[in-house]
């Protein structure tokens, strides 16, 4: 009997420590002085924060002056991110695919309950976007102002993210989830 309470104290002791490292290891998104290059193609060198949710991975950079989001989705369909909630009902959308012909389709959205709509207001805090299919993978990129999303003192940032098997902006998604984001001050 002293031998299994002393297993049980060890192995809690062990899962504690294992959480403690775990949660130490957060990370939270910096001001940085990295330069991000929008151009379709997701270099993790470029970017400060990453996490991967198996069938997408979001990448995130911050300097004074940019906000740079790259997602890069296992689909040859859409894919998209918004900002703002942990929800589509009140975040700002970002979605697109490539077309087979190779045309790019690129739109900001409004998340309105469990829909969306053009919002043609947010282009202009949209300094570059960029987006490319190949290999099975659809990537974008965008570059935005970040006081449009990140305001003095706010902890986190939400982010909702998605992804879908279709080349339009309408069928609903295969692939979603949300994450907040510390935000370093």
């Amino acid at each position: 009997m002293r031998r299994l309470n002393v297993f049980s104290f060890l192995l809690v002791g062990l899962m504690l420590l294992a959480g403690t490292a775990a949660f130490g290891q957060a990370k939270n998104l910096a001001v940085t002085t990295n330069k991000t290059v929008v151009d379709g193609a997701v270099n993790p060198a470029e970017y400060s924060y990453s996490q991967d949710f198996g069938q997408l991975s979001v990448y995130l950079n911050r300097t004074a002056d940019t906000l740079s989001i790259g997602v890069v989705g296992i689909t040859t369909g859409w894919v998209a991110v918004g900002l703002g909630s942990m929800r589509m009902d009140g975040s700002t959308i970002f979605m697109g695919f490539v077309t087979p012909d190779g045309k790019v389709q690129f739109k900001p959205q409004a998340g309105s309950g469990h829909t969306h709509r053009d919002d043609a207001s947010v282009q202009s805090t949209i300094t570059a976007s960029a987006m490319k299919e190949a290999g099975g993978k659809t990537t974008l990129e965008i570059a935005l102002k970040p006081a449009a999303y990140i305001t003095a003192g706010q902890a986190a940032l939400q982010l909702i993210y998605a992804e879908g098997t279709d080349d339009a902006f309408t069928p609903r998604h295969m692939f979603r989830g949300a994450v907040s984001i510390p935000l370093a001050q």
